[in-house]
């Protein structure tokens, strides 16, 4: 049937912004955000025991909202000392999803605010604006900065939901190509 119109279902993304002190997290459907936070690591953990923390936290995520894509930023900061424990964790989680069977993507902070903001220099605050602006005006009280710490605890909340925003459009190109390559590889059997 030429015409034959497919009923198609709503890709759910879990994505993630790590840190070796806190990660963000958020779970869209399409671009719903459906869920979403921040995780604190126990300060001071060894890299074992930061992965083992992480990979519990992020199969808790994927048992729960059975995601069909995992989003995760690249890093490689060089000046950072938490460089090393941060790759060998984001290297772990990406094994996690992969195991499960997910379409697993990572992008750089530059291309995520090229996607979001239309520029890859803009702010983090930037990028938080925006996502309130366009989508998520409900964020808006998380924009606020912690005046215990003076830092933007849920910073990496907002890195993780322009993350999943990103994967979106990837993520369906990629379910597709799969789509068709099980198709024809059912066809030929």
């Amino acid at each position: 049937m030429a015409n034959e119109t497919r009923r198609t279902t709503a890709l759910r993304t879990l994505a993630i912004d790590p840190g070796t002190r806190e990660m963000g997290f958020a779970v869209l459907e399409s671009t719903d955000l459906l869920y979403f936070g921040v995780h604190t690591f126990k300060h001071r953990r060894l890299g074992r025991g930061l992965c083992a923390e992480g990979q519990q936290f992020v199969r808790g995520l994927l048992d729960t909202f059975a995601p069909q894509v995992f989003v995760i930023e690249q890093t490689w900061y060089a000046q950072s000392k938490r460089s090393a424990r941060l790759r060998v964790f984001v290297e772990a989680m990406q094994r996690c999803a992969l195991r499960q069977g997910l379409i697993v993507l990572a992008y750089t902070p530059t291309m995520v605010k090229r996607m979001v903001c239309g520029r890859g220099d803009a702010t983090k605050r930037e990028v938080a604006e925006t996502l309130i602006r366009q989508r998520y005006p409900y964020l808006e009280k998380y924009l606020k900065t912690d005046l215990r710490t003076r830092e933007r605890y849920w910073q990496n909340m907002f890195d993780a939901v322009a993350l999943g925003l990103t994967g979106c459009e990837e993520g369906y190109k990629k379910r597709v190509s799969l789509t068709k390559v099980t198709k024809q590889r059912d066809e030929n059997t």
